[in-house]
Parts: C-alpha cells; structure tokens; sequence
C-alpha cells in the first residue's frame, strides 16, 4: 500500500488523481442520524447515477463505499429502511475499509461482488474470527426458512463462521464456485455469503496462493474484468471441478479456520 499513501500513486478507476496533495489520505465518515446520512446519499446517487436498486440496498445497510475508492460511509444513527438504534459500527468500519482499500489497489469500479464482499469478509474475520457484518437482514430469511435450518448450520453474526462452514462442506451443503462468482447482493442468502468468504479465505491461505491474488488485483487495475475464467487462469485450475476440490478439501480441514 506503499504506492497508493506513501508514494502518492494512488489512481482512480478512471485514472485521475485523488488529489494534487501528498499523500493520499483515505478518508471515514461516520455520521450520527438517518437524516444526514439520506442527504449524503441523495447527492452520491445523483453524482454516480445509482439505481434504485443500489439506493435501497444502501440504505438497508446503513454504509456504503465511495466508487472512486476515497472513502466509505457509516450511518450510527437509523435510515428509513434500517434497524433503529445507536449501533456498534466496529465490525461495519472494518468490513467495508478492508473491502475499499483492495478495490482502490484493483483500481477498478465494476469488481465481483464475491470479491468485494469476501474481502471484507476475511478482513472481519482475520480481526475478531467472527462475521458480523450483514448485507441484508439475514433474521428475515431465517424466519421464512425456519423449517428448514438445523442448529449449527446457519451463519450467524455471534458464531465462527468457519466452523459452521467446515461442517456444512462435510455433510455435502456446499455452495458451488459458479453460484459464488454470480451472487448478487439482492439475493444474497447466508450459505451463499459464508461460501463467498470461504472461497477468498482459501485464495488467500498462503503466501504462494496471496501472490496468485495479487495477481488478480492487478489484472483489474491492468484494466482486465474479472470474471471465473480469470479467476481460474491466475491459479492454474482447468476448470470448475478442480478448484472446487481443492477448496472443499481446505474447508473441510482444520487449516481453515
């Protein structure tokens, strides 16, 4: 990160400069009311011509990133579409830097959502060995599924999520790579989210396989769209079914953890 702050080579998706000041100071905003945050919202979705779409997930969430990599926002305060409350934003603020700062070395706007997303996953987790953050109101779906959960095999904001995983892969209640790599974040279900966390766990689990995923950031910011058949080439898997059963097998074992 020495490039992006020290160095002050920090570039946009577009390719301009964050500003003409060294260095390159990323920047937080926590604000303290739903009113506010709204405001703040409003002119970043008329500036980036957000969809409605996006608005309502944002404001569901209560947190969203600058597309030009500069800076996230947090509301502590409730939106018109989010739980009440003056909420503990830790795990939030983490998630959401970790993600953003990957995405501003990637340099680019339109990265995966599994990439985004399991970033700030493993960032969370690497700092409380939990996963705390939610995209959508996991509560919900847990209450329309009810029938269908057993106990311990749900992903909660109170439990380690690879010890969850690590016996759902056992029992066969996987997630495959194509559906991790097409999950959006308006149909996002627990097992599809602790999956995407999985998959970045295990492309990161080793410093042989961390330079494989520099590699991939850097495809993004050489201009490259990241899809599966990137994702496949950067590690040397043939296809599917071969990273597949390299990354079950690590789920499954006490490495991931």
């Amino acid at each position: 990160m020495k490039q992006d702050f020290e160095k002050n080579e920090f570039r946009m998706p577009g390719g301009g400069e964050a500003s003409d000041d060294a260095p390159f100071r990323f920047t937080v905003y926590l604000l303290g009311n739903g009113g506010d945050f709204d405001e703040v919202v409003k002119v970043d979705a008329g500036r980036n011509g957000w969809t409605e779409n996006f608005i309502q997930v944002v404001k569901k969430t209560a947190n969203y990133a600058d597309p030009q990599h500069r800076y996230v926002v947090l509301c502590k305060g409730a939106t018109d579409q989010s739980a009440g409350g003056d909420r503990d934003m830790t795990a939030l603020f983490v998630h959401s830097t970790g993600s953003t700062l990957m995405q501003g070395q990637a340099r680019g706007m339109n990265l995966p959502f599994w990439m985004t997303a399991g970033f700030g996953y493993y960032v969370e987790h690497q700092m409380f060995k939990l996963c705390r953050v939610h995209y959508l109101d996991f509560e919900a779906y847990y209450e329309d599924q009810k029938a269908d959960i057993k106990k311990g095999e749900t992903l909660g904001p109170d439990q380690s999520w690879a010890k969850v995983l690590n016996k759902m892969c056992k029992k066969d209640q996987r997630v495959s790579l194509e559906k991790v790599c097409s999950a959006e974040i308006l149909h996002l279900t627990p097992e599809t989210s602790g999956y995407i966390f999985a998959l970045t766990s295990f492309l990161v689990r080793d410093e042989p396989a961390r330079v494989k995923y520099r590699d991939l950031v850097a495809k993004s910011a050489g201009g490259s769209k990241i899809d599966k058949s990137i994702l496949l080439s950067c590690y040397g898997y043939a296809d599917d079914a071969a990273l597949e059963k390299e990354w079950y097998a690590w789920v499954e074992s006490r490495d991931f953890k």
